[in-house]
């Protein structure tokens, strides 16, 4: 396969769409959920919101809706102003990765720390690591714009993780492998329309993201992770 003639300009905007159409899956999933409860009133089985999982939803908004400004703002060529954002990008990372292991925890606590909640707190838990690993290795390599901004997105699979098993009642490899898993199908098919060949990020952090999202599936219900589990929610959640 021969690469069609991209330009610059066309793979930006590539990205900042990309972008852009990740911020509107994490709207969508959670439109029936929490952004329109006040219209139409909690799910069934659903808990009230307390202040730490709206602090969650800010957080985590904010890190898709700038992903999306930073994005168009390389599309207009407004590189000074994308490097100062870069800060917030930061400090906002830097709130996910900290409150991430206490929204997960106090989750799991709210809901009667039952077995079938412990086991899942593997694919929360496992999530905040890929974002932290994924997200921190995109702000190393923010000098290179080719790889900084496939980490950035393939981090994007940890976090749609929740919204997209928010949208149906599907299987769990639906939900939360092949919605997210959708962003590293996108990022593969432009590697090949403008290079015949995968970048090597997305060749191995896309298939590294994905398995990823599977291992949960492996011992989430075993004694030793379900012990690990009730350790999490000792430390983080009392």
């Amino acid at each position: 396969m021969s690469p069609s003639k991209t330009s610059r300009a066309d793979e930006q905007r590539f990205f900042a769409w990309l972008a852009t159409a990740t911020l509107l899956a994490a709207i969508t999933g959670f439109l029936q959920t929490y952004l329109l409860v006040p219209q139409l009133g909690l799910p069934e089985g659903a808990l009230p919101f307390t202040p730490l999982v709206h602090v969650h939803a800010m957080l985590s908004f904010g890190w898709c809706l700038l992903l999306v400004v930073q994005s168009w703002l390389v599309v207009s060529g407004r590189l000074l102003r994308h490097r100062q954002l870069g800060v917030l990008g930061l400090a906002l990372y830097l709130a996910l990765v900290v409150s991430g292991p206490f929204v997960a925890t106090h989750a799991t606590v709210r809901y009667g720390a039952t077995q079938e909640e412990l086991a899942f707190l593997a694919v929360s838990t496992g999530n905040i690591l890929a974002y932290t690993i994924l997200l921190g290795a995109a702000f190393h390599w923010r000098r290179r714009p080719d790889i900084h901004k496939r980490l950035m997105l393939l981090g994007m699979v940890a976090l749609l993780s929740a919204p997209f098993g928010r949208l149906l009642d599907l299987p769990y490899l639906l939900q939360h492998v092949i919605g997210p898993g959708a962003v590293v199908v996108a990022l593969a098919w432009w590697d090949y329309k403008s290079m015949a060949r995968l970048h090597v990020v997305t060749k191995f952090g896309g298939a590294a993201i994905l398995l990823w999202e599977l291992l949960p599936n492996i011992y989430m219900t075993s004694h030793w992770w379900l012990a690990v589990a009730r350790w999490l929610v000792m430390v983080f959640a009392d």
